[in-house]
């Protein structure tokens, strides 16, 4: 947030209204010097004049001091604690002269605006309140008529306005927050009109209600943040005359409203509608990075995993310092990284989750570079690199290096460095995200329950509520897993992923907390097959009916459900598919094209289970043929051929030569 213009000279001069004495020579020429970006000079030259202010102001006192002692009068000494003792004494209620108010308070200023570009932000704040206090006290003095105790606090004049929004900035850095919001609150008392209808304080500036909406949210005060936020909307009245007619003020705001309704949908969860209106933003305005970097973010979430890394890549292309946004594409690499070691099955709470590879085509590429794993390592090192070189105090590179070492399986080091990516940004939801799927997958559920609920608080998006939903199942806290899968269907309806969260809770939960016996398994059921419907080609909701049908025993339904999701069809009938279900085309196509291998893997097991093992067997080698780096059907077949030489499948040492050679087992979000 940029608390000082650039421009100091017509900073200044918006206030000369406020300011009934010129600057003085020397606080031009700091000025000068403060427009150089010579800070420290700057700061230097006004502590001169504050010296000598000092100085005559001493001398006042003491010749008051010796005209009240002939009279016979002592008196009373009110010096004020302040920065480095140079300001002890200089009340403005004492100032004899109204010229030395004025300049004080303007040397004030400069010496905040030095220490606040210097990051010295509780001096900034103790010289702008020495400066507000004597600004105050001048135009209080004029204007006698305040009587009640908000307009006592509230501010009287625009300079005095100005002061108290960059004290309120300055103490914001500090991570005085509420005590920053509680300032502006009694500086800019909002009047009521007649009707009831509140108002923005006479001196209440954009800027003003803009950083008060700000602190308010940083505060979890989202209702009085929106009253604000509204503030800063033009009126419609003074709108349409600016515009002039109707017609040009609507085709003024054509780019705006698409933009509206693109975040608004985003926030929603409605991705499919989100990922159409900013598609059709970055047609019109192509090389947009800000729009690209959205488009990467919800080609990413869609598993649209190339378009993704395409944007991305396009992000870089237009700005390589480019930062906002860049760490989803750390995890992009990481998630590529992963499925080298083929964490295509992880193990959370007692159920399967599939993390199924995402190299979306690039395999082939690597292999003809010989590149292969370490392709997308050096990637990833690179991008950490040029993320840090461009701006090291944002959380996103220090949640780049985060995941470049959780993939070199350092997690002491991936731990330290997304905490200080927290550290700089508190606010950063994918930084706690990261931090609570560390923790979720070092068995630590009940610590990563705690930094997913800040990441869903945050943004209350599904990944989030997926990782506190497998939090709190691997912490047998199905209760409050059900909850959430359920909270997560009233913010994304139509969303398959909110709708397998209720399947996978109900279906891990035990008896008594399903709401009857044996009638959980089949709301599982239900609400998966529903997941399906909304969209037909997602892996997860397959996998996991398949779970359920195959622990059952009824293999011939599962069977059934992998050769239509190999397919690319569903067991739905076509009458009962929504238009969202039908426009989800992002699974359907091209996850079956691309991980393929992965449902063959799945299928060879359930037909090793009912102990159909050619069956079996042709389907491990499709999956491996299609996939030669799919560790899963390379140990699946590996215990097949055990168990048709008669041996036993689960002997712990080629269990453990297996999980070396090919890395499956252990993976991350």
């Amino acid at each position: 947030m940029s608390i000082i213009p650039s421009n100091m000279m017509e900073q200044y001069n918006s206030n000369a209204s406020d300011r009934p004495v010129p600057l003085t020579p020397l606080q031009l020429q700091s000025m000068q010097l403060f427009h150089s970006h010579q800070f420290l000079s700057c700061e230097k030259l006004s502590l001169l004049e504050l010296s000598q202010l000092k100085s005559k102001q001493q001398q006042q006192q003491q010749l008051q001091h010796q005209q009240k002692q002939k009279q016979g009068i002592t008196p009373k000494r009110n010096r004020k604690k302040n920065v480095g003792g140079l300001i002890d004494g200089l009340s403005g209620s004492h100032m004899s002269n109204i010229e030395d108010n004025i300049v004080l308070a303007t040397t004030y200023e400069i010496l905040g605006d030095c220490a606040n570009r210097a990051e010295r932000f509780l001096c900034a704040v103790e010289y702008y309140r020495q400066a507000v206090s004597l600004v105050h006290d001048y135009h209080h003095a004029r204007s006698p008529r305040r009587t009640t105790r908000s307009e006592e606090h509230g501010v009287t004049s625009s300079w005095e306005a100005t002061l108290r929004v960059k004290e309120c900035q300055a103490l914001s850095q500090t991570g005085s927050i509420i005590e920053a919001a509680s300032i502006l609150e009694r500086s800019f008392p909002r009047p009521r009109l007649a009707g009831g209808k509140i108002v923005p304080n006479e001196y209440a500036t954009l800027q003003t209600v803009m950083l008060h909406g700000h602190l308010y949210m940083l505060s979890n005060r989202a209702s009085d943040a929106i009253i604000q936020y509204k503030f800063a909307l033009p009126d419609e009245n003074q709108d349409d005359k600016a515009a002039g007619t109707e017609e040009g003020a609507n085709e003024l705001l054509v780019p705006v409203r698409d933009y509206v309704l693109a975040v608004t949908t985003l926030h929603r969860n409605q991705l499919h509608a989100s990922h159409q209106h900013f598609s059709k933003l970055n047609s019109l305005y192509p090389d947009h990075p800000y729009l690209l970097i959205q488009l990467a973010h919800i080609q990413q979430e869609l598993g649209q995993i190339l378009g993704s890394e395409q944007s991305y890549k396009r992000v870089r292309a237009i700005d390589p310092t480019w930062v906002e946004g860049m760490d989803k594409y750390a995890h992009l690499l990481f998630q590529l990284r992963m499925s080298r070691k083929n964490a295509f099955l992880l193990q959370h709470g007692g159920f399967l989750q599939y993390q199924y590879s995402c190299h979306g085509g690039r395999e082939d590429v690597d292999n003809k570079n010989n590149m292969g794993t370490c392709g997308v390592e050096l990637e990833l090192g690179q991008l950490c690199a040029d993320l840090l070189d461009a701006e090291d105090k944002r959380p996103e590179p220090w949640v780049c290096l985060s995941l470049y070492h959780l993939a070199r399986e350092d997690h002491e080091k991936s731990i330290a460095f997304v905490d200080k990516a927290i550290s700089l940004d508190q606010q950063h939801a994918f930084a706690h995200y990261l931090r609570g799927s560390i923790l979720l997958s070092s068995h630590r559920p009940d610590h990563a329950v705690v930094s997913f609920f800040r990441a869903n608080d945050l943004q209350r998006d599904i990944p989030s509520y997926e990782g506190l939903v497998e939090s709190y199942l691997a912490a047998n806290k199905f209760k409050e897993a059900i909850c959430t899968a359920k909270e997560a269907i009233s913010q994304a309806p139509r969303d398959a992923r909110a709708t397998t969260l209720v399947g996978l809770a109900l279906a891990q939960a035990p008896p008594g907390q399903q709401g009857g016996a044996g009638e959980g398994k089949e709301r599982a059921k239900r609400a998966l097959k529903k997941a399906m419907e909304i969209d037909p080609g997602a892996p997860r909701p397959l996998f996991a009916l398949v779970d359920l049908h195959a622990a059952e025993g009824n293999y011939e339904t599962c069977i059934k459900l992998l050769q239509d999701g190999m397919d690319g069809t569903s067991t739905t009938k076509e009458s009962t598919r929504t238009a969202s279900s039908i426009s989800a085309t992002s699974h359907t196509n091209t996850w079956v094209k691309e991980h393929g291998d992965i449902i063959q893997a799945k299928l060879a097991e359930i037909y090793s289970l009912d102990e159909q093992y050619d069956a079996a067997l042709e389907c491990y080698h499709t999956a491996i043929s299609m996939n030669p780096h799919n560790g899963l059907a390379a140990q699946g077949l590996e215990r097949l051929e055990k168990v048709m030489k008669g041996l036993d499948p689960d002997d712990s040492e080629m269990q453990e030569e297996a999980s070396e050679e090919y890395g499956g087992g252990e993976g991350y979000y």
